[in-house]
């Protein structure tokens, strides 16, 4: 059920703070709640709450006034005790002069350090998310919240506005290496049951190289070791030294903006449940997407015009399959 509205009076004109301190992809999933809330009250001041590693993604978005970044303790390893409280207080700071009134938690699990920030910025009303009493999409689920604002109805899609001319550099930079329309390959997933092993995925490049097929490898950049930000940089290595003389493009993304703009560059993308897939959906590549039975109803790309190929575990997912929806991707 949806939270009880909240009343607004009727003078005043609402400034809401929407928090989100989660992954890519949960962030990508509430970028429908900024749309809403401005749409339905045009004059509202409106402010995102959310970590510095997605904090990129909401650059030139239409729909916000002011996004606040939050920076989480393993993102500043070596930072101490001081420097971490100094943050805190300097983001209290700015959210007390933004003076917010109303605070939507966008997270299935609202933390209590985020209800603390917001009460000591002197925002007395806290939107929680409630859980829902039936399966739905992280996308429906999110925009649900909204029901205590009065703003009803169905989301609209979730929208990633990029600068056009940083979508047609990445695209002519792929076209002069040979690689234009390429498929997109991302290699990375957090969790093991979501990871494609990488013979799946150079067994595809190889048979999708007969059907005159080129590919293009994303992955999160780093090294497995690296606490922050695990990466898969060793991983990408070792399948494009097996793929050596097939055609494969690696192409390292440094930061999220040119990992939208790639995946926004390419015919379309294969990559199991992570915030990739939900990049390319937002900025309008289809998706061929590996997920877990228990990861599709709720964390599937949204919209249409995207394949889904699940099993109990990603790995489970036939080479066959992929390439099937690939062929079939490529006549639609």
């Amino acid at each position: 059920m949806p939270p009880d509205p909240i009343s607004q009076p009727a003078r005043e004109t609402p400034r809401i703070l929407v928090v989100r301190r989660d992954n890519i992809g949960d962030l990508i999933c509430t970028l429908p709640v900024f749309e809403g809330i401005r749409r339905h009250y045009p004059d509202a001041h409106i402010g995102a709450l959310v970590n510095s590693y997605n904090a990129p993604l909401l650059d030139g978005n239409r729909w916000l006034d002011h996004t606040h970044v939050y920076v989480k303790s393993k993102h500043r390893p070596g930072a101490g005790t001081l420097a971490l409280v100094r943050d805190r207080f300097t983001l209290v700071a700015g959210l007390r002069r933004e003076r917010y009134r109303t605070a939507l938690h966008a997270g299935s699990r609202p933390r209590s350090e985020m209800r603390s920030l917001t009460r000591l910025a002197g925002i007395t009303e806290q939107i929680l998310d409630q859980g829902a009493d039936q399966p739905l999409h992280e996308v429906e689920r999110v925009y649900g919240l909204l029901g205590a604002l009065n703003i009803l109805g169905p989301p609209p899609a979730p929208r990633l506005i990029l600068a056009s001319e940083a979508i047609a550099g990445a695209r002519e930079s792929l076209a002069s290496r040979g690689y234009g329309q390429a498929i997109g390959l991302h290699i990375s997933a957090r969790e093991d049951e979501n990871r494609w092993p990488l013979e799946h995925f150079a067994a595809l490049i190889r048979k999708g190289a007969e059907h005159g097929h080129r590919f293009v490898v994303f992955w999160s950049p780093g090294e497995a070791s690296r606490p922050e930000h695990p990466g898969d940089d060793a991983r990408a290595r070792e399948l494009l030294d097996q793929c050596r003389d097939l055609p494969v493009l690696g192409h390292p993304t440094p930061d999220l903006l040119t990992l939208a703009t790639s995946l926004a560059a390419v015919r379309t993308l294969v990559g199991s449940d992570g915030g990739h897939v939900h990049i390319a959906a937002a900025v309008g590549t289809p998706v061929i997407g590996l997920y877990c039975n228990h990861k599709v109803s709720q964390w599937r790309p949204w919209g249409a015009g995207h394949t889904v190929l699940q099993a109990a575990r990603v790995d489970y997912i036939p080479v066959d399959a992929v390439l099937a929806a690939i062929e079939r991707e490529g006549t639609a």
